[in-house]
C-alpha cells in the first residue's frame, strides 16, 4: 500500500495542471457539502432556540402543595357545581355506538378516565419534604431534562462595619446553569465562574439599580464589597434582570452554596428544570411528579407534598376566578401544551429539513462535478500510461495490483481535495457567520463525514478507469507509444 501511495503521488506530480484543476473541482464540491451542512445545522439550532424562546421549557419545583384541589392540574378535580366530571365524552350522539369507539381510542379521554378511577387523594403531609440533594440528583437523571438549577434566597443583616446605607440585604443564591434559563444580560464585569460556584466563593452579581443604591458615588460597582456573615463579598459583574421591581430590600445574586451558608440552611426554596424542547415539557413535568412521589414515599391517597409547575400552569392562577373555569383550564393545560407546541416544533423542524435538503441537492451536484473530474483525469492517465501498465503486467503484476494502483491514485486525489475542501468550507462558514450574520454550526462528525464522502467519491469514480487499466492486454499495451 505504501508503494502504491508513493507511485500515486509521483503520477499526480507528473500532471500538475490536470491534477490541480481536478483538485480544485473536488475541493469546491466538499466545501459545498461543509457549508450546506453547517448552514442547515445552524438553521436547525436557531429554529429550536426560537421555539424555546417562544414556548415554555421551564418547570419550577417547590416544596409544599398549596394548589386548591378544585384546580389541581394533576387530575384530582372534583365536579362540584354540576358541570360534567373530567373524562366525560361529548362527541357523537349518545347511544349511537360510535361515541364509545371514539372514547376507547381517544388517549386524553382514557387518561382522564384512568385518573378518575384512581384512589382519591385526601391526606396531606405536614411539613412537606424539603428540596435537597436527592431531588437534584433525581432531576438530573430524568429523560428530557437539559439543565437543572436550584435556588434559595432570604434577608441577611450586614455586619456592623459594612459601611453601606442599608442594614439588610436580600441574598439570592443561584447555580451556574440558571442564567442560561433566563434572560439575564451581562452589562459589565464577568459571570461567576464554575470554580467559584463549586467553592461557594464570596462573589456576587448586582443590577444597576442595586449598585446605585448601595454605592451611589462609585464610578463602577465592580470590586465593591459587602460585609455579611463575617465574609467580604465582592461584586464581579453587573446584570440586567427583566421584571425586577423596586424592592425595599436590595437583592444581590451569589452562588447557591454561599446563600445557604449565610442563611444557615441546607435545603432549597425551589428547583428549576429546563427541558430539551417545548414539545416534551408537559410529559417531563408528569414524569417528574411521579418520580418525586416515589422519592418522597407518598402513598396513593396522599396529596403531593411538592408543586411541579410548567410556565403555562404558573401563568394561569386560579385566584379570583370561578373554580369550575379554573379547574377546566388547569386540567387541560398539559394537553394544550403537548398538542400546540409539539405541532409548532414539528412544522418548524420540517421547514428546516426542507431547507437543508434543497441545499444538499446543490452540494450533491458540486460533488458530482468533482467526481467526474477525477474520472476524467484517471482515464487520461490510463491512456497516457498504457505502455507502463503493459510493462508492469509483463513483469508479473496481476490485474488486481494494477487496479489497486489506480484506485489508490483516485482516492489520494479525492482525499487531498477533501482536505482542501474542508479548509475552504470552514472559511466559507466563517464568512457567512461573521460577514452575513447567518446562523451556522460545524461539528466534528460533519467534517469526518465530508472526508469519508470524498474518499467514496474517489473509489466510485476511479473504479471504471482502474478496471480499464487492469484488463488491458499486456502485448497490445507494450506495443503502444
Amino acid at each position: 500500500m505504501i508503494t502504491n501511495l508513493r507511485m500515486a503521488m509521483r503520477a499526480l506530480t507528473q500532471n500538475r495542471l490536470q491534477a490541480l484543476l481536478t483538485l480544485l473541482g473536488m475541493s469546491v464540491g466538499i466545501a459545498m457539502v461543509v457549508i450546506v451542512s453547517g448552514l442547515g445545522r445552524g438553521a436547525q439550532l436557531k429554529i429550536e432556540s426560537q421555539i424555546e424562546a417562544a414556548g415554555p421549557t421551564r418547570i419550577a419545583i417547590h416544596a409544599g402543595n398549596f394548589t386548591p384541589s378544585a384546580i389541581d392540574s394533576g387530575g384530582q378535580q372534583d365536579s362540584s357545581g354540576g358541570e360534567p366530571s373530567e373524562g366525560a365524552y361529548s362527541g357523537g350522539t349518545p347511544g349511537s355506538g360510535g361515541d364509545m369507539t371514539a372514547v376507547s381510542t381517544d388517549s386524553a379521554a382514557m387518561d382522564a378516565r384512568k385518573r378518575m378511577r384512581a384512589v382519591a387523594r385526601t391526606r396531606y403531609r405536614a411539613p412537606p419534604t424539603p428540596l435537597g440533594a436527592p431531588e437534584m440528583a433525581l432531576l438530573r437523571q430524568t429523560d428530557g431534562v437539559r439543565a437543572v438549577a436550584a435556588s434559595v434566597e432570604g434577608n441577611v443583616s450586614l455586619d456592623a462595619d459594612a459601611g453601606l446605607p442599608v442594614y439588610v440585604i436580600r441574598f439570592s443564591g443561584f447555580e451556574q446553569s440558571w442564567p442560561d434559563m433566563t434572560d439575564w444580560k451581562l452589562t459589565d464585569g464577568r459571570w461567576i465562574s464554575e470554580a467559584e460556584h463549586r467553592a461557594s466563593g464570596p462573589v456576587m452579581l448586582v443590577t444597576p439599580r442595586v449598585a446605585k443604591q448601595l454605592w451611589p458615588n462609585a464610578a463602577s460597582p465592580i470590586g465593591q464589597t459587602i460585609a455579611a456573615g463575617g465574609k467580604k463579598i465582592a461584586v464581579v459583574g453587573v446584570i440586567e434582570v427583566t421584571g425586577q421591581g423596586d424592592a425595599v430590600v436590595p437583592t444581590v445574586y451569589v452562588p447557591v452554596g454561599l446563600a445557604q451558608s449565610l442563611l444557615h440552611r441546607t435545603s432549597y426554596d425551589s428547583i428549576t428544570v429546563r427541558t430539551t424542547s417545548v414539545g416534551v415539557t408537559a410529559a417531563v413535568a408528569k414524569d417528574i411528579g411521579q418520580k418525586l412521589r416515589a422519592l418522597h414515599h407518598l402513598p396513593e391517597d396522599m396529596v403531593d407534598d411538592f408543586r411541579a409547575e410548567t410556565q403555562s400552569v404558573a401563568a394561569m392562577p386560579g385566584m379570583g376566578s370561578d373554580p369550575r373555569l379554573a379547574r377546566a383550564v388547569h386540567s387541560n393545560t398539559a394537553g394544550f401544551e403537548q398538542a400546540s407546541w409539539e405541532q409548532m416544533a414539528k412544522s418548524l423542524r420540517q421547514a428546516g429539513r426542507t431547507f437543508t435538503l434543497l441545499l444538499a441537492g446543490a452540494a450533491a451536484v458540486s460533488l458530482l462535478v468533482g467526481g467526474i473530474g477525477i474520472m476524467n483525469i484517471m482515464l487520461v492517465s490510463v491512456t497516457a500510461r498504457t505502455r507502463e501498465i503493459g510493462l508492469r503486467m509483463a513483469l508479473g503484476a496481476r490485474a488486481g495490483d494494477v487496479m489497486m494502483q489506480f484506485l489508490v491514485e483516485s482516492v489520494t486525489l479525492a482525499a487531498l481535495g477533501g482536505v482542501f475542501g474542508l479548509a475552504l468550507g470552514l472559511g466559507g462558514l466563517l464568512v457567512t457567520q461573521y460577514g452575513f450574520h447567518w446562523a451556522s454550526a460545524a461539528s466534528p462528525a460533519m467534517l469526518a463525514a465530508a472526508l469519508v464522502m470524498a474518499a467514496l467519491t474517489g473509489i466510485v469514480f476511479g473504479f471504471v478507469p482502474a478496471r480499464r487499466a487492469a484488463f488491458l492486454d499486456p502485448v497490445i499495451a507494450l506495443k503502444s507509444e
